[in-house]
């Protein structure tokens, strides 16, 4: 016994002589010294280099001692090994603990590295790496390399509560001196002097059988608290087991990586990430890169940084986006060292990892309600936007600048914003009240929003969901009488309006210039804001190939509004209102002489001229002469004016096959572009006898002058056309200018700001 028990323990040189100064107390003292004598002796590096500490005592009135029997190194673990702490350490999950010497526990699984969730007895779970496994011993298992027969060999008992850690540390601290203090002295007062023995045979005992000396002192401790054991099957040694957990604990949060000298691992030298996800601001070191990559979850697994350049800033890849960058002498790709957050689909906690979701990549939010300044990550964005009332369900934030801050959308503002490569737009994902979920825009539910639509009851006649600005005709009930047309459709690029009911300042001014117009004149105005569905027709489509709906549609958006025109005008001509005279105006374009009637004066020209249509031309252009400007078109209500539009639009529908035979008589033309050219193809394709002999056309300078060169102060212009850039122009001309044509003044619906 021991010969085996001496091969098992070496004690090492600096601690022999203790060891024999406290076997002289013991054999002076007694049993209760033999206990200190273990704890000496199980503090020292055991054979294999393993730790073992005893705590034994009374808590809360009861015995809490666990005797460890059986207890082997633990070189490897697997999901149910219950295993027991051998030597202190700091648990490995997300707000680490310490496990004291003498805790239990039952391995729940292992992960792909070969680390353990463990669940301690009175701790709960917690994750342990692989490298702190030599802290703990198999209970009941076998070392690697020994034989059967050594599972004999005398018990290792340790005493451990089932408690938290401060009632832990509070044992080891308080209880442990106070009891042996009281032991010593009741054994103090029972040992003769006489029984003291000669110090040189007590070091020579400890010498010969240290083994006996540890089991001795070992079954001492036992007999303090007996706890319950089992039979192992190939042995008669008791194995005290754990029982099971009645109340399961919750599992345990992600690991974070255990910190130790910082090596880097570079990928990829000389070179950047391919794909960039997030800029992740200046850090002076690789591991500070390192450590801003994985906390980030945006980030893939690698990293670039310039150790040449720091102020560079440390830029994460995104996932898969780490080979095949750009050559840069400068720059490196590193591999994150830390393991990302991974959620446990068990756990239901505020450490719960954040993970975005994208609701319209590569766009803006369409409105804007709140900036919230510059954040770094689109979850603290998230968190910013849940905590402000005035924001919507939805914010932009931008991966590759987040120094440019992060905004929120307002609750209708989230669809159809404009594209930018460097945006995306976000779902918020923290709870919000009902009040903040998204609602339709207002321009959804009520395309007119924003346009000066006439009070009292819709009129019977007007069609689809056209609206009426004013109907000036002194008795519109029997119908007659002059009609404009107007169409203000909301484009992609928003300049017309946004959804939300907001309307520019230079369409409200030449909306509200028109109407003027109409009231004092005594003509009828309308206006259409949601165009004709289907928008497509099936050639575009068939264009369009693999393109989605809604990008095909915006493709072909500025052609498709343009034959609205054209479609309205076939439309309305066939009312049964039996206008006398149909006009159709862009909505860009102003009538800016309120002194005299403009529209009598193209009616007369036309009754001087005999003809049904009314054109211009782009005579104010250098090389604009003879040719058609789609924006003004006074069609009287003829029979030739009827077909002419309802051909050209089906002409549209067909695109590049010819429409066989028109209404008006010309045969197999093809209208598959804008309306503006079928017009002047029509005009210069040799059907004077179908087209030309119904057309006049009329100098632009007077009827539809170009506003890019002017004209608002020219006695001679009629109709100032603000097309493309200068449209931002045209309230600073109609509201600002020498007069006001609008009839309200700057605090109206067109002028005010």
């Amino acid at each position: 016994m021991a010969s085996s028990s001496s091969q098992q323990l070496r004690l090492r040189p600096a601690a022999a002589v203790c060891a024999r100064r406290l076997l002289f107390l013991c054999l002076l003292f007694g049993a209760v010294c033999a206990g200190i004598f273990s704890d000496f002796l199980l503090t020292v590096r055991l054979k294999g280099d393993w730790f073992f500490q005893t705590s034994t005592g009374e808590q809360d009135g009861a015995s809490k001692t666990i005797a460890l029997r059986n207890v082997t190194p633990a070189r490897s673990l697997k999901a149910g090994d219950e295993v027991a702490v051998q030597h202190e350490f700091l648990t490995d999950s997300a707000d680490p603990i310490k496990v004291l010497a003498g805790n239990r526990g039952i391995v729940l699984q292992l992960d792909e590295e070969g680390d353990a969730e463990i669940n301690f007895i009175g701790l709960g779970r917690e994750w342990v790496y692989s490298s702190k496994f030599p802290r703990l011993g198999l209970v009941g298992g076998l070392a690697e390399g020994s034989h059967s027969e050594q599972s004999s060999a005398p018990a290792v008992v340790v005493a451990a509560g089932q408690q938290q850690q401060q009632q832990q540390q509070q044992q080891q601290q308080q209880w442990r001196p106070q009891q042996q203090q009281q032991q010593l002295q009741k054994q103090s007062a029972r040992v003769p002097p006489q029984a003291m023995p000669n110090i040189d045979a007590a070091e020579a005992e400890l010498e010969n059988d240290k083994g006996q000396v540890l089991s001795t002192a070992a079954t001492e401790a036992a007999t303090i608290a007996p706890i319950d054991t089992v039979k192992d099957s190939s042995s008669e040694s008791a194995m005290p087991r754990l029982a099971p957990m009645k109340n399961a604990p919750a599992p345990s949060s992600k690991k974070t990586k255990s910190a130790g000298p910082y090596q880097p691992l570079l990928h990829v030298e000389g070179h950047e990430c391919q794909a960039q996800a997030l800029e992740l601001g200046n850090v002076p070191r690789v591991e500070d890169c390192d450590k801003l990559a994985v906390e980030e979850p945006l980030c893939g697994k690698y990293f670039m940084f310039s150790q040449e350049h720091p102020d560079w800033k440390c830029r994460c890849c995104e996932e898969g986006g780490e080979n095949h960058g750009p050559k840069s002498d400068n720059w490196n790709v590193y591999r994150a060292q830390l393991e990302k957050a991974v959620e446990d689909s068990q756990q239901v906690s505020s450490k719960e990892k954040y993970i975005p979701k994208i609701y319209s990549k590569g766009h803006e939010c369409d409105d804007q309600a709140f900036n919230l300044g510059k954040i770094t990550s689109p979850a603290m964005c998230d968190a910013l936007v849940a905590a402000k009332p005035e924001c919507g369900a939805h914010f932009m934030f931008s991966k590759l600048h987040p120094d440019w801050a992060c905004r929120c959308c307002s609750r209708s503002g989230a669809d159809d914003g404009p594209a930018s490569p460097n945006w995306d737009v976000y779902e918020v994902r923290a709870p919000l009240p009902e009040s903040r979920k998204p609602m339709p825009p207002a321009a959804i539910m009520n395309p007119s929003v924003g346009l000066p639509v006439a009070d009292g009851l819709r009129p019977k006649w007007l069609l689809k969901e056209d609206a009426l600005i004013i109907d000036g005709r002194r008795s519109p009930e029997q119908g007659g009488g002059i009609l404009i047309l107007q169409a203000v459709l909301m484009d992609a690029s928003r300049g017309w309006g946004k959804k939300q009911g907001f309307r520019p300042r230079w369409l409200r001014a030449i909306l509200a210039a028109n109407r003027e117009h109409a009231r004092t004149f005594g003509h009828a105005l309308i206006v259409r804001s949601r165009p004709t569905e289907p928008q497509l027709t099936p050639w575009q489509i068939r264009q369009c190939g693999k393109k989605s709906a809604d990008q095909c549609r915006k493709d072909n958006e500025r052609e498709n509004y343009n034959w609205e025109k054209h479609l309205m005008l076939a439309e309305y001509l066939n009312s049964p209102q039996n206008f006398s005279h149909v006009m159709m105006l862009d909505a860009d374009a102003a009538f800016i002489r309120q002194d005299h009637n403009t529209l009598a004066r193209i009616v007369d020209l036309m009754d001087i001229k005999r003809k049904d249509l009314f054109l211009t031309d782009e005579d104010w252009l250098k090389y604009g002469e003879g040719r058609i400007n789609g924006g003004l078109i006074v069609a009287k209500n003829t029979a030739f004016t009827r077909g002419l539009f309802q051909d050209t639009f089906d002409a549209h529908v067909l695109g590049p096959t010819p429409l066989k035979s028109w209404r008006i008589g010309v045969q197999h033309v093809v209208c598959s572009s804008n309306e503006q050219i079928c017009l002047n193809d029509l005009w210069k394709g040799g059907h004077g006898a179908h087209f030309s002999e119904f057309t006049m056309m009329a100098g632009g300078k007077k009827w539809n002058h170009g506003a890019e060169i002017g004209g608002f102060d020219d006695p001679d212009v009629e109709i100032l056309h603000f097309m493309g850039g200068s449209k931002g122009t045209a309230d600073k001309v109609l509201c600002d200018g020498s007069r006001d044509v609008t009839g309200e003044g700057p605090l109206g619906y067109g002028c005010k700001k």
